[in-house]
């Protein structure tokens, strides 16, 4: 449960398949869900416990999302990246090491990918294709629901390598939910990058094909995977 405000409780990846392995008092949500009826029952368990919570775009399928945003009592923050490349590299580099979070490693990031092995072009290139046609179903999704329901985000705009500047987006965040900005050290470490930010181009650099991925599949329209000039 990650809480940033007094009044706001909520749940990591709910529908995730390891979820039970992170709260063991918990369902397995996900496998409780199979069309749109046992959707809101699971709906209706989460907000009973929870103010909200966080899901990503493959866990559950694209009809029992889509009822899910259109929901008109459920506000809806989307978080994106520009830099599609860097994410799919990112979700193979955690498939390989086992840190998906923060809280899954304690060390150096680099350590854990010592060792790291190539990444095959067919799948990461498959898999940029997933998540940029994921990403436009969903803007044309959630283009039905009202402003005052619907916040759009990207993650660049969030962790920049100035917190002053993270915190003030993270205001507008907060502003959208009706809900004063927490003040302290907790949240500003929470949006440094520095902190928070599990991959790098220190650990980019650790997969070894990953000059080769970033000739072959960077592109201004879904990112580099280092600065490209």
């Amino acid at each position: 449960v990650l809480q940033l405000h007094p009044q706001l409780d909520l749940a990591l990846e709910p529908l995730c398949g390891k979820y039970r392995n992170w709260c063991p008092d918990e369902p397995e949500y996900v496998k409780l869900i199979v069309d749109i009826p046992t959707l809101e029952e699971q709906l209706a368990a989460l907000f009973s416990k929870y103010d909200g919570f966080k899901v990503l775009d493959f866990q559950l399928p694209k009809e029992l999302y889509t009822h899910m945003l259109l929901r008109p009592d459920i506000t809806v923050i989307a978080l994106r990246r520009r830099n599609v490349l860097q994410q799919a590299v990112s979700g193979f580099i955690a498939e390989q090491t086992g840190v998906w979070q923060r809280r899954d490693f304690k060390g150096e990031m680099e350590a854990a990918c010592k060792g790291l092995e190539p990444i095959d072009l067919h799948d990461l290139k498959a898999l940029i294709e997933y998540a940029c046609e994921a990403r436009q179903y969903y803007v044309e999704v959630l283009a039905q629901k009202p402003t005052n329901a619907y916040l759009p985000l990207w993650y660049e705009d969030l962790y920049t390598s100035d917190v002053g500047r993270n915190r003030e987006a993270f205001r507008n965040v907060f502003q959208f939910l009706g809900l004063c900005m927490p003040e302290g050290q907790e949240l500003d470490d929470l949006i440094d990058p520095r902190i928070e930010k599990i991959n790098t181009s220190a650990t980019y650099a650790l997969v070894p094909n990953a000059e080769i991925i970033n000739d072959q599949l960077g592109s201004d329209e879904t990112g580099w995977l280092f600065d490209h000039e």
